[in-house]
């Protein structure tokens, strides 16, 4: 994940440093219907925004790509988004989330002792992410999306959710290295963007923790026809989908602007309610 305020232990180099940040062949057969339903499971409701895994593995092999091709280019330049880090600091982090996630579906549970391995520190960033980024791959082909993986959202168990996570981890983080390259950002995927929004308020907001300070206000949060309700209650935020208006507070944006928001890598949209600013500190907290 992509908290700027968390601290992660990132080998590099010939070290193992402390740093700071604000987070192919594709299987046979196109994977839809029942099973992303089943992939989304012990939600109140299916997401109706997932994609098929299969688009998930194609887009996270486009982005992986864009990713590994910026590398070289900003080692040395500071990432906005990360505070302290440069190019080489997010390229490391990001290849020791993919083996991390690697090994917890190998062997069946997160990594503990002995983590990150002390042996990639000899590797330099894109190797490392090379070498990490196959061992992902190699578990998610040698898998189903509904095989049985740890993650920390009980209800849901399964490959198919590290599939998702990482995809739109992928992402973010090549926003984060073309944010630090010369020129301009891509476009991130529309539909991809709009689960994205989905994924950030429901496996991240949704399971933060308390904020005894909270308002009990709602937002709503629109994007063209699709909209989420968000309370911010004190014991746990509250979100829902597509509920009927009734006069909420509302912020509007596309699906890229919005998620990018979201995840404190864009300015707040324009005429946004008071109760914006405390939904966005307290999803800060959450990642």
């Amino acid at each position: 994940m992509l908290r700027a305020e968390r601290r992660r232990e990132v080998t590099s180099s010939s070290r193992v440093r402390r740093i700071r940040c604000m987070p192919v062949t594709l299987p046979a057969g196109n994977i839809v219907g029942s099973e992303v339903r089943a992939y989304t499971r012990g939600m109140s409701r299916p997401s109706p925004h997932a994609l098929s895994f299969n688009r998930y593995r194609e887009l996270l092999d486009r982005e992986y790509l864009a990713l590994s091709a910026l590398v070289q280019p900003t080692l040395d330049r500071p990432v906005p988004a990360c505070p302290g880090w440069n190019g080489e600091d997010l390229v490391r982090h990001t290849a020791i989330v993919f083996l991390h996630k690697a090994e917890t579906i190998r062997t069946g549970e997160k990594p503990s002792h002995g983590w990150p391995p002390l042996s990639v520190g000899s590797l330099p960033p894109g190797a490392l992410l090379e070498h990490c980024h196959a061992r992902l791959i190699e578990q998610f082909d040698a898998h189903e999306p509904t095989d049985p993986a740890q993650s920390w959202v009980p209800e849901d168990q399964t490959v198919g959710f590290w599939i998702r996570r990482l995809t739109h981890e992928t992402v973010i983080h090549r926003f984060d290295l073309e944010d630090a390259a010369p020129g301009t950002t891509t476009s991130l995927d529309p539909a991809l963007a709009v689960d994205g929004v989905d994924e950030v308020l429901f496996v991240m907001l949704a399971r933060g923790k308390p904020d005894p300070e909270a308002s009990c206000g709602t937002i709503r949060l629109e994007v063209g026809p699709h909209s989420w309700d968000v309370r911010l209650d004190p014991q746990r935020v509250v979100v829902e989908r597509d509920v009927p208006a009734d006069g909420q507070a509302t912020l509007r944006a596309d699906a890229e602007q919005m998620l990018l928001w979201l995840w404190g890598r864009a300015p707040q949209p324009v005429d946004a309610p008071p109760t914006a600013v405390e939904l966005r500190a307290r999803l800060a907290r959450s990642l």
